[in-house]
């Protein structure tokens, strides 16, 4: 409930503040009205849209996270860490220098493909008996630097304007539309009814793929799907905000502060812990340093290290 209503006051911080002249009566105003005018665009087609973009956006990183996390066995699994989203973020550079020209739902789906490339790739070296969860986690930031200097190399090629390659690798809201939120609405509730079908698959997971297969649980196949589901979400994350580092890994580990190891409530906290981290993060740098505006990606950073860094320490 704290985690609800924490969104909810930043929600609202979202909604009537911001570098424009409005006043609260003003945003108030164009909240209640239908009409066309400045006040009620400026609320309707700007500010609203990207609070509700924000939050499902970091829902789906944090239900990304923790669904790596536990099928890996890895404490630092993170989508875009990993390379995962950075799968993402290489389609989207070719769409964006135009090597590639498809409609827009093509380019969502196209991102979230380029994402389950990769995801299956790291999926393929989780199963190896030889590998252990901290070998996986070095091979998937490694990975993950690979696939975002791939991403950079495509975008210079392109030549590029700078406020795209920001938005793209450093992760922005500025461009949240009505349409991206029915894209990531759908993503979201659709992956998020599918991890809680393979949620009583996660806990003989976690303690190993010999006592999970002895409770008649097939680990690759799980982790398979786990990690479809989490390449689904994190592309669909890159294709509406950007690479956003840190709130797929540091949700799941404040999910835990709440809820303890149970699944199911794990993977519903953590998606409501990512909400809440993106949207602070995206307020912060939209209006710290007004009208200038912070990459997400960096708020989130500012925001993420130092609570990891708390986490880490406050570990037995």
């Amino acid at each position: 409930m704290a985690v609800v209503a924490a969104t909810f006051v930043f929600a609202i911080v979202g909604v009537f503040a911001g570098p424009s002249d409005l006043s609260f009566q003003d945003t108030y105003n164009g909240l209640m009205r239908s009409d066309d005018g400045v006040m009620t665009t400026v609320v309707w087609s700007i500010r609203i849209p990207r609070v509700i973009l924000s939050v499902l956006v970091g829902a789906s990183l944090g239900l990304s996270g923790v669904l790596i996390q536990l099928s890996t066995r890895s404490p630092i699994g993170d989508p875009n860490l990993f390379g995962i989203g950075g799968g993402a973020v290489i389609f989207m550079a070719a769409v964006t220098v135009g090597l590639i020209s498809i409609p827009v739902y093509g380019v969502f789906l196209g991102a979230m493909a380029s994402s389950l490339i990769v995801a299956l790739f790291l999926t393929a070296l989780s199963s190896n008996r030889n590998l252990t969860p901290v070998k996986f986690a070095i091979m998937g930031i490694a990975v993950g630097a690979l696939m975002v200097s791939l991403g950079t190399s495509v975008i210079s090629y392109g030549r590029v304007f700078p406020s795209q390659v920001i938005g793209l690798v450093a992760g922005s809201f500025s461009a949240s539309s009505w349409q991206l939120i029915y894209f990531l609405t759908c993503s979201l509730f659709a992956c998020l009814a599918g991890s809680l079908v393979f949620s009583s698959r996660l806990l003989p997971i976690t303690l190993g793929d010999d006592i999970a297969k002895s409770l008649g649980v097939n680990p690759i196949k799980t982790r398979i799907y786990l990690m479809s589901i989490a390449a689904a979400l994190a592309g669909s994350s890159v294709y509406a905000g950007g690479l956003i580092g840190f709130v797929a890994l540091i949700s799941p580990h404040i999910g835990r502060r709440f809820v303890g190891n149970s699944p199911v409530s794990l993977i519903l906290i953590s998606a409501f812990t990512g909400g809440l981290l993106t949207l602070l993060s995206d307020q912060v740098a939209r209006l710290l340093f007004a009208p200038i505006e912070l990459p997400v990606g960096l708020a989130t950073t500012m925001l993420g290290a130092p609570l990891m860094m708390y986490l880490a320490w406050r570990y037995k």
